[in-house]
C-alpha cells in the first residue's frame, strides 16, 4: 500500500484526468501549510516511481490506467446507475485526510450518492445508504415513506429514524 500523501495524490489525479498544474497539486494537497517545494516534488517523485513514471512531468496528469472507486461511483451516477453507485460507495473518501483537495472531493461525493438516493424511488437504495448514514434522518423517513406499509423492513427504518433524531 501507498503512503498516506501518495494515496492523496494518485486520488486527486484520478479524480481529475485533465491534471493539474504544479501549484494547484500543491494547494489542493496542503492548503495553507508551509512546505518546502522539494518536499512537494519528492511525494510525486516516490509516486510516479511507485507507478513505473506514470504521472505526466509538466502537468501533473496520470499517465496510466489506474483504478479509483470514488471515479466509479461518480460515472455510475452520471449514467444514473444508482444500484451499481451505492455497491460500489465504500463511505468517505480517505476519511482521515486533511487535505483540501480530498475534503472537497469527500463532500462532492458524498452529497452526490445522498442526493441521488433522496431523488429515487427505491426504498432498498435508501435502506442500503441508511446503513452508512446511520445519524441521517432525512434519508431514514424517506426509507419509511418508500417501504410497503405491510413491508418488516419498516422496523429497521424507523428504528434508525429514532437513533439519527436522538442526535
Amino acid at each position: 500500500p501507498l503512503p498516506p500523501r501518495q494515496l492523496e495524490i494518485l486520488t486527486l489525479l484520478a479524480l481529475e484526468p485533465d491534471g493539474f498544474t504544479p501549484a494547484r497539486l500543491r494547494t489542493a494537497l496542503y492548503g495553507d501549510r508551509t512546505v518546502t517545494a522539494s518536499t512537494f516534488k519528492a511525494e510525486i517523485s516516490h509516486l510516479r516511481r511507485a507507478l513505473h513514471g506514470g504521472i505526466a512531468t509538466r502537468r501533473y496528469a496520470l499517465t496510466v490506467p489506474v483504478s479509483c472507486d470514488a471515479r466509479e461511483v461518480l460515472q455510475a451516477l452520471e449514467h444514473g446507475d444508482v444500484d451499481t453507485a451505492l455497491r460500489l460507495y465504500r463511505g468517505p473518501l480517505l476519511p482521515r485526510s486533511e487535505a483540501p483537495g480530498i475534503e472537497e472531493w469527500r463532500t462532492h461525493l458524498e452529497v452526490a450518492v445522498r442526493e441521488a438516493v433522496l431523488a429515487g424511488s427505491s426504498p432498498e437504495h435508501a435502506l442500503s445508504y441508511g446503513e452508512r448514514a446511520p445519524y441521517d434522518a432525512e434519508v431514514h423517513q424517506h426509507a419509511l415513506r418508500l417501504l410497503d406499509p405491510h413491508d418488516t423492513r419498516r422496523a429497521l427504518a424507523a428504528g434508525r429514524l429514532a437513533t439519527a433524531l436522538r442526535y
